[in-house]
Order: structure tokens, then C-alpha cells, then sequence
């Protein structure tokens, strides 16, 4: 992927840019980028991974969740662009687009995904490293779909200093490492399935997981959709017992009030 090193001039005006100072040549186009798989691996676990992110943030209107779009950092300049496999951009809107640029959005991806695969693994731990980390992208993340390429499955690193270091696990049991990305909210991990590695996201305040399997994601929607029409149907019960209740304590007070009504005051004082 043709991706040009930036001198300390073009960082000066990369910084410029996102303040929106010059204005949009009409001459220069932005396109958007093709995206070929690698692998059977590498394809299932990029769409898991933008399947279990859009699950998770669908009901906000603030979050961009997207999978192979061309990032653009230097204003003017469309050789300059990275294409992450998966992104994650806080504050921004979630409508269509063919491309991200930075200078337009006013911020970098906050979350970045790289899928490993024979001919990107190395461009994704040096080169790709170093970019991410210079355009202020807040955490950035390696998964090995094939389980040969990196060393460990997952491999996450959140920005510190201008530089990555590594984030590390907040539980380990044998294979099983979750680590906490404090951008998404979220504790990550990797699942071996039947055809590749994936990404798992956990909440830790419910302890839900997902990995984006469309199956998986369709089957818990069902449950959802079953307890939440049960929990309605039990409250309309509810409703109607509390509504029978208050109708039978009418129903006495009526008769107690007919029953007083209808006794003579020699008889009351009985």
C-alpha cells in the first residue's frame, strides 16, 4: 500500500490542516480504495471484527464503525492515506462515506484493527506502527487470524508519549488473555473458530461477549427480542392483577358502605 513517510514539514502542515486553514482544491480527489481478503482468515476475521463493533455501538449516533476505508491525513495530497482494516472514530457521525480525512473530520481513527496476514504482517508491526502512532491514533491493534504469524494471537498497544506501548492482559487462564482498551469501553480477546481467529469483545460491566459470527449475533437478538416481549406480557399481567385488586377492594368498600348505610343507629351501637 503506497503510504509516504512524512518529514517534520509535512507534520507542521498535518497539524495546520486540521485546524481546516486552506481551503479544499476542487482539483484534488479523494477516492476510495479496494480491498481484497488475503485469505479465507484474513476475510471472516475483518468482518467479525466490524460485525462485533457495530453490534456494540449501534444504538449510538456518534460512533463510526468501518471496515477498509481510506484514512487521508495530509491535506492535499491523496498519496498520503493508510486503510485499516477495521476503525473506530468517537465523535463523528456513522453516515456513508468513501473515504476518511482527517483534516474534514477534525480527528484521527481513535481505534485501528490490523489484520495480520503473510504480506502485510511485517508493514502492519513497523511501518504502519509508526504512521498510526504519528497521526494520533489512541490505540492500535494486531490480530493473527492464522495463528503463524505474530507470536501471540492479539496484540494491542495505546498511544503514550507520541509512541505505543503495549497494552497489557487483565486476565490470563491458559489461552484465554482479555485485554482493556480503554478507548471502546471494552476488554478484547481472541477466539479460535473453524476457519480463523476472531476478535471477541467483552463488556465488563455485563459480561456479554460477541465475536461478530452473523449466527451468533442473529441468535442473542432473538433471545433479546423473546424476553423483551415476556417482560412486556408480564407487566401488562401485572397491570391487569394490580387493576382486578383495586376493583375488588372498591367492590368491599361498596358493600361495607351499603351494609353501614342499611343499619339503624340502636343497631350500630349495639
Amino acid at each position: 500500500m503506497p503510504v509516504t513517510t512524512a518529514t517534520g514539514t509535512e507534520r507542521s502542515g498535518l497539524a495546520k490542516a486540521g485546524a481546516g486553514a486552506f481551503p479544499e482544491p476542487d482539483e484534488i480527489e479523494y477516492p476510495e480504495r479496494n480491498w481484497i481478503a488475503q485469505s479465507i482468515a484474513h476475510g471472516d476475521a475483518v468482518l467479525q471484527a466490524a460485525a462485533a463493533l457495530r453490534n456494540h455501538f449501534r444504538d449510538r449516533t456518534d460512533v463510526l464503525v468501518a471496515m477498509e476505508l481510506a484514512v487521508y491525513y495530509r491535506r492535499d495530497d491523496n498519496n498520503l492515506w493508510l486503510q485499516p482494516d477495521v476503525q473506530v472514530v468517537f465523535g463523528v457521525s456513522p453516515a456513508n462515506r468513501s473515504s476518511y480525512r482527517i483534516w474534514e473530520e477534525g480527528k484521527a481513527p481513535d481505534f485501528v484493527l490490523e489484520v495480520a496476514s503473510p504480506s502485510t504482517a511485517e508493514n502492519d508491526a513497523e511501518h504502519k506502527a509508526r504512521e498510526y502512532a504519528r497521526i494520533g491514533v489512541r490505540e492500535y491493534w494486531r490480530l493473527d487470524p492464522d495463528g503463524t504469524l505474530m507470536g501471540s494471537a492479539l496484540k494491542g498497544y495505546e498511544a503514550s508519549g507520541g509512541k505505543y506501548a503495549p497494552v497489557r492482559p487483565v486476565a490470563s487462564s491458559g489461552q484465554d488473555r482479555r485485554f482493556p482498551s480503554r478507548v471502546l469501553g471494552l476488554e478484547v480477546s481472541s477466539r479460535r473458530q473453524a476457519r480463523a481467529t476472531v476478535l471477541v469483545l467483552r463488556d465488563p460491566r455485563t459480561g456479554e461477549e460477541t465475536d461478530g459470527a452473523l449466527e451468533e449475533a442473529e441468535r442473542r437478538r432473538r433471545i433479546a427480542e423473546r424476553d423483551s416481549r415476556a417482560a412486556k406480557q408480564e407487566a401488562i399481567a401485572a397491570k391487569q392483577r394490580a387493576s382486578a385488586a383495586e376493583e375488588r377492594v372498591r367492590a368491599l368498600e361498596e358493600q361495607l358502605r351499603a351494609l353501614t348505610a342499611n343499619t339503624t343507629p340502636s343497631e350500630r351501637d349495639r
